[in-house]
């Protein structure tokens, strides 16, 4: 039996009471820049908070089944998830470093040795040994090494969990964005649809009124330029339909051709929700919080690395036997224990570059969050603008529209008594014809800002699961 520990003791001692101070880095200064920041449009006040599940709001039941789908199948929230449980894996392998180690080693020999007697005799002389052992060791945490590596590594979880929240938020726009567009889409194509058949009927009313003298063969020629190029326009319009469609598809997990939609119209716009405060959205923004949890984390790895310039201290228990006789295994156990201190001496300046390196990457995520904080003030200023804007652009088409339909029909009633040349009309068609798709593709934009502003506004952020939270 020998002992290790009782020499060291003093050393350890004066260690430890050397070590009451912890290694700390230095906190991460944070511009105040943006601490005034407004959001420049007045927000009305009739506005409200926005709904839990802000897609609600536009009323369509196919939106919230596809929104149900993409929570649930989404490959890229998968992807997150699963870098979630990863992170946790990682926590809990590095907080298993504040406990002591131990383990087990057994193992059966057999020796052999031949050779040749004093009488000149072959001989053969075998022996079996079995042998084991136990090791117990535990790292002192002198300098707060192993409590930085761990609160960096939870950190660090705390970020990935943040970072789910904002894709799933990010895919709820996404997704919503798409739908808007894929209903626009559609309104586009029977819109090319209504108007083929309308120029298809004018066409038959012209050539009947060139078999009766009353219109020339280049009205004829006309009018049938304009049906061949509403049919072109209705086949591009069906493919921009079926692509967005497939990318609908691809949002809620599912491959091409495999999901199906109803036709239906773009939705009005619920009432404006309100923004809060600047201060207040930043602390609601998860991309915005998983930003500064990176901050934190890659201040306490700097704090980390510090510590591991210093000597590491550590306990170390062994128990072992080896023997012939198996049933004699257990008797005659050698006990060792000791001190062990590790001090760094010349490393080439390895130690003192990681220590650099994380105080850049310190550096770089502090950078990162206030882009972020930045970034997301922008996102509901501009949102807010778009929106204002796109409501008086689609104002303007409706008024336009409104003064074209019924200019063409009084076009029309004057070509019928041959008052009005045919040209006015075939300009008449083309202009009502571009005013009802611009006025879709206008209510479109205005439907996509508001979808943008709530994805500014973090909207709501849909619970973890028990298996994200463990």
């Amino acid at each position: 039996m020998t002992y290790h520990l009782k020499p060291l003791l003093p050393l350890a001692l004066a260690i430890l009471l050397g070590a009451c101070a912890t290694v700390e880095s230095e906190k991460p200064e944070i511009d105040a820049r943006f601490a005034d920041a407004r959001f420049k449009p007045l927000v009305s006040p009739s506005a409200v908070q926005a709904p839990t599940d802000w897609w609600t709001g536009f009323s369509s039941e196919q939106l919230n089944t596809l929104m149900q789908q993409a929570q649930a199948d989404n490959l890229s929230l998968a992807a997150t998830a699963a870098r979630l449980r990863a992170a946790q894996a990682s926590l809990e392998a590095t907080q298993a470093s504040f406990f002591p180690s131990l383990t087990l080693n057994a193992g059966r020999q057999e020796n052999t040795v031949k050779g040749t007697s004093i009488q000149g005799q072959a001989t053969n002389n075998r022996g079996l040994f079995t042998s084991a052992s136990f090791v117990a060791s535990y790292e002192i945490d002198l300098w707060s090494r192993v409590r930085n590596t761990a609160q960096a590594a939870e950190l660090q979880l705390q970020a990935t969990r943040y970072e789910l929240d904002a894709a799933r938020i990010s895919i709820a726009g996404q997704l919503a964005t798409t739908w808007a567009q894929w209903v626009a889409a559609d309104q586009t194509v029977r819109l090319f649809e209504q108007e083929l058949e309308s120029f298809q009927t004018n066409l038959k009313l012209i050539e009947l009124r060139f078999r009766q003298g009353g219109a020339l063969a280049s009205d004829v020629l006309q009018q049938r330029q304009l049906v061949e190029s509403a049919q072109g326009n209705l086949a591009q319009a069906r493919s921009n339909r079926d692509v967005l469609l497939n990318s609908l598809g691809l949002l809620v997990g599912q491959p091409p051709n495999k999901i199906g939609m109803n036709s239906e119209n773009l939705p009005n716009l619920p009432p404006l929700p309100a923004t809060g405060f600047p201060a207040e959205l930043l602390n609601r923004r998860p991309d915005v919080r998983q930003a500064w949890s990176q901050v934190l984390a890659t201040d306490r790895s700097v704090a980390a690395a510090i510590a591991n310039r210093f000597p590491q201290l550590s306990l170390r228990a062994s128990f072992s036997d080896q023997t012939n006789d198996s049933d004699l295994l257990f008797d005659n156990w050698v006990r060792n224990l000791s001190v062990n201190l590790v001090a760094p001496l010349f490393d080439g300046g390895a130690r003192s570059a990681e220590v650099e390196r994380q105080r850049a990457l310190l550096d770089q995520a502090v950078a990162q969050y206030q882009d972020a904080a930045i970034n997301a003030l922008a996102d509901v200023d501009n949102a807010l603008i778009q929106e204002t804007r796109q409501r008086e652009a689609v104002e303007s088409f409706q008024r336009q529209l409104e003064l074209a339909e019924l200019s063409l029909k009084r076009l029309f009633a004057g070509y019928r008594n041959g008052s009005v040349d045919y040209l006015a009309i075939l300009n008449a068609q083309q202009s009502t014809s571009q005013l009802r798709r611009n006025l879709v593709n206008a209510q479109q934009q205005l439907v996509g800002f508001r979808i943008a502003l709530y994805r500014a506004l973090s909207g709501s952020i849909p619970q973890l699961t028990a298996a994200e939270q463990s």
